[in-house]
Protein backbone atom coordinates (compact mmCIF):
# COMPACT_ATOMS: atom_id res chain seq x y z
CA UNK A 1 0.00 0.00 0.00
CA UNK A 2 2.55 2.37 0.62
CA UNK A 3 4.18 1.75 -2.61
CA UNK A 4 0.82 2.45 -3.86
CA UNK A 5 0.27 5.46 -2.06
CA UNK A 6 3.70 7.06 -3.24
CA UNK A 7 3.05 6.32 -6.85
CA UNK A 8 -0.67 7.70 -6.53
CA UNK A 9 1.01 11.16 -4.69
CA UNK A 10 3.04 11.50 -7.49
CA UNK A 11 0.07 11.93 -9.46
CA UNK A 12 -0.93 15.05 -7.58
CA UNK A 13 2.45 16.65 -7.60
CA UNK A 14 3.26 16.72 -11.16
CA UNK A 15 6.81 18.94 -11.25
CA UNK A 16 6.06 20.27 -14.51
CA UNK A 17 2.66 22.17 -13.63
CA UNK A 18 2.16 20.99 -10.01
CA UNK A 19 -1.34 20.09 -10.42
CA UNK A 20 -2.62 17.03 -9.89
CA UNK A 21 -4.69 16.95 -13.45
CA UNK A 22 -1.70 16.75 -15.16
CA UNK A 23 -0.90 13.44 -15.32
CA UNK A 24 -4.29 12.51 -16.31
CA UNK A 25 -3.79 13.48 -20.05
CA UNK A 26 -3.95 9.85 -20.98
CA UNK A 27 -7.89 9.73 -19.61
CA UNK A 28 -9.19 12.55 -21.68
CA UNK A 29 -9.03 14.19 -24.66
CA UNK A 30 -6.87 17.25 -25.08
CA UNK A 31 -8.74 20.82 -23.79
CA UNK A 32 -9.52 22.92 -26.58
CA UNK A 33 -10.40 26.58 -27.27
CA UNK A 34 -11.51 29.27 -29.75
CA UNK A 35 -12.04 32.55 -28.08
CA UNK A 36 -13.12 35.20 -30.38
CA UNK A 37 -10.61 38.52 -29.77
CA UNK A 38 -12.56 41.45 -27.87
CA UNK A 39 -11.69 45.04 -28.17
CA UNK A 40 -10.01 45.38 -24.62
CA UNK A 41 -8.67 48.93 -22.64
CA UNK A 42 -5.49 49.46 -20.84
CA UNK A 43 -7.38 52.13 -18.91
CA UNK A 44 -8.60 52.43 -14.85
CA UNK A 45 -11.65 50.08 -13.53
CA UNK A 46 -13.57 53.17 -13.03
CA UNK A 47 -13.73 53.63 -16.58
CA UNK A 48 -14.52 49.95 -17.30
CA UNK A 49 -17.67 50.19 -15.56
CA UNK A 50 -19.28 46.43 -15.13
CA UNK A 51 -18.03 44.51 -18.00
CA UNK A 52 -14.28 44.63 -17.71
CA UNK A 53 -13.85 42.03 -19.73
CA UNK A 54 -15.37 43.31 -22.60
CA UNK A 55 -14.64 46.60 -23.73
CA UNK A 56 -14.95 48.61 -27.12
CA UNK A 57 -13.88 51.60 -28.26
CA UNK A 58 -10.68 50.40 -25.99
CA UNK A 59 -7.84 53.07 -26.11
CA UNK A 60 -5.02 52.64 -28.29
CA UNK A 61 -1.62 51.89 -26.31
CA UNK A 62 2.21 53.32 -27.48
CA UNK A 63 3.35 49.49 -28.90
CA UNK A 64 6.28 51.00 -30.45
CA UNK A 65 7.92 52.07 -27.06
CA UNK A 66 6.72 48.55 -25.49
CA UNK A 67 8.95 46.72 -28.09
CA UNK A 68 12.12 48.87 -27.88
CA UNK A 69 11.99 48.50 -24.32
CA UNK A 70 12.99 44.77 -23.58
CA UNK A 71 15.42 44.80 -21.04
CA UNK A 72 17.68 41.13 -20.01
CA UNK A 73 17.97 42.60 -16.53
CA UNK A 74 15.41 42.15 -13.72
CA UNK A 75 11.83 42.52 -13.17
CA UNK A 76 9.47 45.25 -12.57
CA UNK A 77 7.59 43.37 -10.16
CA UNK A 78 5.47 45.52 -7.87
CA UNK A 79 7.00 46.08 -4.53
CA UNK A 80 4.42 43.87 -2.01
CA UNK A 81 2.79 46.27 0.88
CA UNK A 82 3.34 45.18 4.58
CA UNK A 83 2.13 41.46 4.76
CA UNK A 84 -0.03 42.53 7.87
CA UNK A 85 -1.42 45.15 6.09
CA UNK A 86 -5.12 44.32 5.20
CA UNK A 87 -5.72 47.19 2.37
CA UNK A 88 -5.37 46.28 -1.61
CA UNK A 89 -3.23 48.38 -3.56
CA UNK A 90 -6.06 48.56 -6.47
CA UNK A 91 -9.40 49.38 -5.93
CA UNK A 92 -11.36 45.93 -5.85
CA UNK A 93 -12.93 45.25 -9.27
CA UNK A 94 -16.82 44.36 -9.78
CA UNK A 95 -18.06 40.57 -8.43
CA UNK A 96 -18.62 38.45 -11.62
CA UNK A 97 -21.20 36.16 -11.88
CA UNK A 98 -20.01 32.41 -11.97
CA UNK A 99 -21.81 31.00 -15.25
CA UNK A 100 -25.47 31.54 -14.49
CA UNK A 101 -25.35 30.35 -10.85
CA UNK A 102 -26.21 32.48 -7.87
CA UNK A 103 -22.57 32.89 -6.75
CA UNK A 104 -20.44 36.20 -7.32
CA UNK A 105 -17.25 36.27 -7.91
CA UNK A 106 -13.98 38.17 -8.25
CA UNK A 107 -12.70 38.22 -11.38
CA UNK A 108 -9.17 36.62 -9.87
CA UNK A 109 -9.10 33.65 -7.41
CA UNK A 110 -6.51 31.94 -5.45
CA UNK A 111 -5.31 28.34 -5.84
CA UNK A 112 -4.93 26.44 -2.62
CA UNK A 113 -3.03 23.73 -3.83
CA UNK A 114 0.16 23.75 -1.56
CA UNK A 115 -1.49 24.71 1.41
CA UNK A 116 -0.99 21.82 3.62
CA UNK A 117 1.68 20.33 1.08
CA UNK A 118 5.32 19.70 2.44
CA UNK A 119 6.12 18.76 -0.62
CA UNK A 120 5.55 22.68 -1.70
CA UNK A 121 7.43 23.02 1.56
CA UNK A 122 4.52 23.59 3.83
CA UNK A 123 5.76 23.71 7.51
CA UNK A 124 9.63 24.50 6.52
CA UNK A 125 9.50 27.44 3.64
CA UNK A 126 5.81 28.74 4.68
CA UNK A 127 3.24 28.01 7.46
CA UNK A 128 -0.25 27.82 8.39
CA UNK A 129 -0.36 31.52 10.05
CA UNK A 130 1.39 32.61 6.78
CA UNK A 131 -1.55 31.13 5.13
CA UNK A 132 -3.76 32.66 7.02
CA UNK A 133 -2.29 36.23 6.35
CA UNK A 134 -2.55 35.39 2.71
CA UNK A 135 -6.29 34.43 2.92
CA UNK A 136 -7.31 37.36 4.89
CA UNK A 137 -4.73 39.94 2.48
CA UNK A 138 -6.59 38.61 -0.47
CA UNK A 139 -10.17 38.57 1.10
CA UNK A 140 -9.58 42.39 2.61
CA UNK A 141 -8.27 43.42 -1.08
CA UNK A 142 -11.38 42.16 -3.47
CA UNK A 143 -10.68 38.69 -3.73
CA UNK A 144 -13.37 36.26 -2.33
CA UNK A 145 -12.76 33.02 -4.81
CA UNK A 146 -10.75 30.39 -2.68
CA UNK A 147 -10.35 26.80 -4.66
CA UNK A 148 -9.74 23.92 -2.66
CA UNK A 149 -9.98 19.90 -3.70
CA UNK A 150 -9.89 17.25 -0.98
CA UNK A 151 -6.82 15.83 -2.12
CA UNK A 152 -4.63 18.75 -1.68
CA UNK A 153 -2.23 18.57 1.27
CA UNK A 154 -4.02 15.16 2.11
CA UNK A 155 -0.77 14.40 4.10
CA UNK A 156 -1.37 17.32 6.53
CA UNK A 157 -5.05 15.66 7.29
CA UNK A 158 -4.48 14.24 10.53
CA UNK A 159 -2.96 17.56 11.46
CA UNK A 160 -5.96 19.02 10.95
CA UNK A 161 -4.08 21.13 8.07
CA UNK A 162 -4.78 20.04 4.57
CA UNK A 163 -5.74 22.86 1.85
CA UNK A 164 -9.81 22.25 3.21
CA UNK A 165 -8.91 22.29 7.06
CA UNK A 166 -7.06 25.55 6.55
CA UNK A 167 -9.31 27.36 4.32
CA UNK A 168 -12.38 26.41 6.46
CA UNK A 169 -10.55 27.41 9.39
CA UNK A 170 -9.73 30.76 7.90
CA UNK A 171 -13.29 31.03 6.99
CA UNK A 172 -14.74 30.84 10.57
CA UNK A 173 -12.03 33.31 12.05
CA UNK A 174 -13.40 35.65 9.73
CA UNK A 175 -16.61 35.38 10.34
CA UNK A 176 -16.14 35.17 14.49
CA UNK A 177 -13.76 38.31 13.31
CA UNK A 178 -16.41 40.22 11.98
CA UNK A 179 -19.19 39.18 14.75
CA UNK A 180 -16.60 40.96 17.82
CA UNK A 181 -16.14 43.96 15.83
CA UNK A 182 -19.87 44.38 14.74
CA UNK A 183 -19.17 44.01 10.95
CA UNK A 184 -22.03 43.84 8.87
CA UNK A 185 -21.94 40.25 7.13
CA UNK A 186 -23.68 41.74 4.04
CA UNK A 187 -21.83 44.11 3.37
CA UNK A 188 -18.21 42.92 3.90
CA UNK A 189 -17.03 40.43 0.96
CA UNK A 190 -18.08 37.03 1.45
CA UNK A 191 -15.83 34.11 0.79
CA UNK A 192 -16.70 31.77 -2.28
CA UNK A 193 -15.52 28.48 -1.60
CA UNK A 194 -14.99 25.83 -3.65
CA UNK A 195 -13.22 22.34 -3.87
CA UNK A 196 -13.53 19.22 -5.90
CA UNK A 197 -14.24 15.46 -6.50
CA UNK A 198 -11.36 12.95 -6.97
CA UNK A 199 -12.66 10.35 -9.05
CA UNK A 200 -9.49 7.88 -8.97
CA UNK A 201 -11.30 4.74 -7.34
CA UNK A 202 -8.58 4.56 -4.65
CA UNK A 203 -8.44 8.21 -3.61
CA UNK A 204 -9.48 6.07 -0.10
CA UNK A 205 -5.57 5.52 0.19
CA UNK A 206 -5.11 9.53 0.55
CA UNK A 207 -8.04 10.79 2.54
CA UNK A 208 -9.81 7.84 3.59
CA UNK A 209 -13.45 6.43 3.49
CA UNK A 210 -13.87 3.62 0.65
CA UNK A 211 -13.28 2.82 -2.98
CA UNK A 212 -14.91 5.23 -5.03
CA UNK A 213 -17.45 3.55 -7.99
CA UNK A 214 -20.69 4.96 -8.54
CA UNK A 215 -22.32 8.58 -7.81
CA UNK A 216 -23.12 7.71 -3.76
CA UNK A 217 -19.23 8.28 -3.56
CA UNK A 218 -19.27 11.37 -4.47
CA UNK A 219 -22.01 12.54 -2.13
CA UNK A 220 -19.81 10.83 0.79
CA UNK A 221 -16.76 12.48 -0.42
CA UNK A 222 -18.66 15.56 -0.41
CA UNK A 223 -19.54 15.09 3.07
CA UNK A 224 -16.45 14.06 4.28
CA UNK A 225 -15.54 17.21 2.26
CA UNK A 226 -18.12 19.48 4.22
CA UNK A 227 -16.44 17.97 7.74
CA UNK A 228 -12.77 19.00 6.92
CA UNK A 229 -14.06 22.41 5.97
CA UNK A 230 -16.61 22.59 8.94
CA UNK A 231 -19.33 23.86 6.54
CA UNK A 232 -22.55 22.55 6.04
CA UNK A 233 -22.75 23.75 2.43
CA UNK A 234 -19.85 24.37 0.30
CA UNK A 235 -20.25 27.24 -2.41
CA UNK A 236 -18.95 25.45 -5.49
CA UNK A 237 -18.32 21.34 -6.00
CA UNK A 238 -16.57 20.19 -8.92
CA UNK A 239 -15.47 17.05 -10.67
CA UNK A 240 -11.73 16.93 -10.65
CA UNK A 241 -11.43 15.48 -13.79
CA UNK A 242 -13.16 12.60 -15.66
CA UNK A 243 -11.89 9.38 -15.35
CA UNK A 244 -12.96 5.90 -17.33
CA UNK A 245 -14.73 4.50 -13.72
CA UNK A 246 -17.79 6.73 -13.03
CA UNK A 247 -19.58 7.78 -16.67
CA UNK A 248 -20.20 11.52 -16.82
CA UNK A 249 -23.73 10.82 -16.32
CA UNK A 250 -23.48 9.08 -13.20
CA UNK A 251 -21.40 11.93 -12.16
CA UNK A 252 -23.80 14.69 -13.37
CA UNK A 253 -26.45 12.34 -11.18
CA UNK A 254 -24.71 12.89 -8.31
CA UNK A 255 -23.98 16.67 -8.58
CA UNK A 256 -27.46 17.38 -8.81
CA UNK A 257 -28.43 14.95 -5.76
CA UNK A 258 -26.15 17.34 -4.15
CA UNK A 259 -27.40 20.19 -5.52
CA UNK A 260 -30.61 19.28 -4.47
CA UNK A 261 -30.20 17.82 -0.86
CA UNK A 262 -28.01 21.43 -0.13
CA UNK A 263 -24.70 20.45 -0.10
CA UNK A 264 -23.12 22.79 -2.98
CA UNK A 265 -24.57 25.93 -3.82
CA UNK A 266 -23.39 25.94 -7.51
CA UNK A 267 -21.68 22.93 -9.50
CA UNK A 268 -19.14 22.78 -11.78
CA UNK A 269 -16.09 20.94 -13.11
CA UNK A 270 -12.77 20.58 -14.10
CA UNK A 271 -10.55 18.96 -16.90
CA UNK A 272 -13.11 18.75 -19.49
CA UNK A 273 -12.99 19.11 -23.19
CA UNK A 274 -15.24 20.44 -25.49
CA UNK A 275 -17.60 17.36 -25.52
CA UNK A 276 -17.62 16.46 -22.29
CA UNK A 277 -18.53 20.16 -21.27
CA UNK A 278 -21.28 19.97 -23.69
CA UNK A 279 -22.73 16.71 -22.48
CA UNK A 280 -22.62 17.89 -18.61
CA UNK A 281 -24.54 20.91 -19.18
CA UNK A 282 -26.93 18.78 -21.10
CA UNK A 283 -27.22 16.79 -18.63
CA UNK A 284 -27.61 19.51 -15.60
CA UNK A 285 -30.04 21.16 -17.62
CA UNK A 286 -32.24 18.86 -18.12
CA UNK A 287 -32.73 19.04 -14.21
CA UNK A 288 -32.67 22.92 -13.92
CA UNK A 289 -29.48 23.32 -12.97
CA UNK A 290 -26.66 25.11 -14.31
CA UNK A 291 -22.88 24.16 -15.13
CA UNK A 292 -21.04 27.43 -13.09
CA UNK A 293 -17.87 26.75 -14.52
CA UNK A 294 -14.90 24.35 -16.07
CA UNK A 295 -11.39 24.62 -14.82
CA UNK A 296 -8.69 24.26 -17.16
CA UNK A 297 -4.95 24.89 -17.33
CA UNK A 298 -4.95 27.76 -19.36
CA UNK A 299 -1.70 30.24 -19.65
CA UNK A 300 0.07 32.25 -22.26
CA UNK A 301 2.44 29.71 -22.64
CA UNK A 302 -0.11 27.18 -22.68
CA UNK A 303 -3.65 28.45 -24.89
CA UNK A 304 -4.80 25.30 -26.03
CA UNK A 305 -7.50 26.11 -24.03
CA UNK A 306 -8.34 28.59 -26.52
CA UNK A 307 -6.75 27.59 -29.99
CA UNK A 308 -8.85 24.36 -29.81
CA UNK A 309 -12.54 25.80 -29.10
CA UNK A 310 -13.07 25.03 -25.34
CA UNK A 311 -13.01 28.99 -23.74
CA UNK A 312 -16.07 29.49 -26.93
CA UNK A 313 -17.56 26.81 -25.89
CA UNK A 314 -17.64 27.93 -22.17
CA UNK A 315 -19.03 31.33 -23.54
CA UNK A 316 -21.47 29.78 -25.73
CA UNK A 317 -22.49 27.94 -23.11
CA UNK A 318 -22.39 30.54 -20.39
CA UNK A 319 -20.09 28.10 -18.26
CA UNK A 320 -17.02 30.53 -16.80
CA UNK A 321 -13.80 29.33 -18.04
CA UNK A 322 -11.33 28.97 -14.07
CA UNK A 323 -7.90 28.96 -15.43
CA UNK A 324 -5.58 27.18 -13.36
CA UNK A 325 -1.68 27.32 -13.71
CA UNK A 326 -2.33 30.95 -14.93
CA UNK A 327 1.83 31.41 -14.06
CA UNK A 328 3.15 28.49 -15.71
CA UNK A 329 4.20 27.39 -12.45
CA UNK A 330 6.48 29.99 -12.11
CA UNK A 331 7.66 30.48 -15.53
CA UNK A 332 5.82 33.99 -16.07
CA UNK A 333 7.22 35.63 -13.36
CA UNK A 334 9.59 38.04 -13.37
CA UNK A 335 11.87 35.47 -10.45
CA UNK A 336 12.19 33.47 -13.64
CA UNK A 337 14.54 36.39 -15.48
CA UNK A 338 16.85 36.15 -13.66
CA UNK A 339 17.28 32.02 -14.17
CA UNK A 340 19.30 29.84 -16.29
CA UNK A 341 17.66 26.48 -16.87
CA UNK A 342 16.77 25.52 -20.34
CA UNK A 343 12.98 26.40 -19.85
CA UNK A 344 13.69 29.74 -18.36
CA UNK A 345 15.94 30.78 -21.48
CA UNK A 346 13.70 29.77 -23.88
CA UNK A 347 10.50 32.18 -22.50
CA UNK A 348 13.35 34.97 -21.76
CA UNK A 349 12.46 37.03 -24.40
CA UNK A 350 8.59 36.64 -23.74
CA UNK A 351 9.49 37.99 -20.06
CA UNK A 352 11.48 40.77 -21.56
CA UNK A 353 8.30 41.93 -23.13
CA UNK A 354 6.09 41.29 -20.51
CA UNK A 355 8.26 43.49 -18.15
CA UNK A 356 8.01 46.30 -20.90
CA UNK A 357 4.45 46.16 -20.86
CA UNK A 358 4.18 46.24 -17.33
CA UNK A 359 6.34 49.21 -17.21
CA UNK A 360 3.78 50.75 -19.85
CA UNK A 361 0.79 49.63 -17.81
CA UNK A 362 2.29 51.95 -14.68
CA UNK A 363 4.90 49.80 -13.03
CA UNK A 364 2.67 46.37 -13.41
CA UNK A 365 5.34 43.13 -12.64
CA UNK A 366 5.37 39.89 -15.18
CA UNK A 367 3.46 37.86 -12.88
CA UNK A 368 0.82 40.61 -12.84
CA UNK A 369 0.77 41.25 -16.36
CA UNK A 370 0.31 36.90 -17.24
CA UNK A 371 -2.94 36.97 -14.75
CA UNK A 372 -4.44 39.65 -16.43
CA UNK A 373 -3.76 38.50 -19.73
CA UNK A 374 -6.23 35.91 -18.70
CA UNK A 375 -8.52 38.22 -17.36
CA UNK A 376 -8.85 39.55 -20.67
CA UNK A 377 -9.46 37.08 -22.42
CA UNK A 378 -12.70 36.29 -20.56
CA UNK A 379 -11.06 33.57 -17.85
CA UNK A 380 -10.32 33.96 -14.25
CA UNK A 381 -7.24 32.86 -13.25
CA UNK A 382 -6.51 31.14 -9.60
CA UNK A 383 -2.75 31.42 -8.94
CA UNK A 384 -1.08 29.90 -5.80
CA UNK A 385 -1.01 32.11 -2.63
CA UNK A 386 1.83 31.00 0.00
CA UNK A 387 1.92 34.49 1.59
CA UNK A 388 0.63 37.90 1.87
CA UNK A 389 3.44 39.13 -0.18
CA UNK A 390 1.91 36.79 -3.06
CA UNK A 391 -1.67 38.12 -2.31
CA UNK A 392 -0.74 41.64 -2.27
CA UNK A 393 0.79 40.79 -5.81
CA UNK A 394 -1.98 39.31 -6.95
CA UNK A 395 -4.29 42.02 -5.99
CA UNK A 396 -2.27 43.77 -8.13
CA UNK A 397 -3.17 42.41 -10.92
CA UNK A 398 -7.04 43.74 -11.12
CA UNK A 399 -8.28 47.13 -11.64
CA UNK A 400 -6.52 47.76 -14.90
CA UNK A 401 -6.45 45.75 -18.45
CA UNK A 402 -3.94 45.63 -21.43
CA UNK A 403 -4.65 47.52 -24.51
CA UNK A 404 -5.42 44.99 -27.67
CA UNK A 405 -2.03 45.53 -28.84
CA UNK A 406 -0.49 44.53 -25.78
CA UNK A 407 -2.39 41.30 -26.40
CA UNK A 408 -1.44 41.03 -29.56
CA UNK A 409 2.66 41.41 -28.85
CA UNK A 410 2.30 38.72 -26.04
CA UNK A 411 0.51 35.98 -27.97
CA UNK A 412 2.94 36.57 -30.63
CA UNK A 413 6.00 36.38 -28.91
CA UNK A 414 4.82 33.72 -26.84
CA UNK A 415 3.90 31.77 -30.30
CA UNK A 416 8.10 32.38 -30.97
CA UNK A 417 9.18 30.88 -28.02
CA UNK A 418 7.07 27.75 -27.43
Amino acid sequence: MAATCSAFSAVIHTPASLRGEARFDAFRSSLNVSFPRESLGGRRLDQLHAAPCHLRNAQRGCLHRIRAAASPSSSASASPSDPGHSSSPTLPEPLIPLGQSELRVSPLGIGTLQWGDPRSGFGEQYSAADVADAFRTALAGGINLFDSAEVYGYQSIPTGNSSEQLLGRFVAEERERRLREGSSSTAALQPVVASKFFTIPWTNLLVGGGLRFGGQSLIDALKASLQRLGMERVDLYQIHFPFPTISNATLMDALKHAHAEGLATAVGVSNYNTQQLQEAHTLLKAAGIPLASNQVKFNLLDRSTETNGLLQACKDLQVSLIAYSPLASGLLTGKALARTDKDAVRVRPLLQLMKAIGEECGGKSVSQVALNYIMCKGAIPIPGCKTASHATSHLGSMGWRLTPEHVVALEEKAQQVR
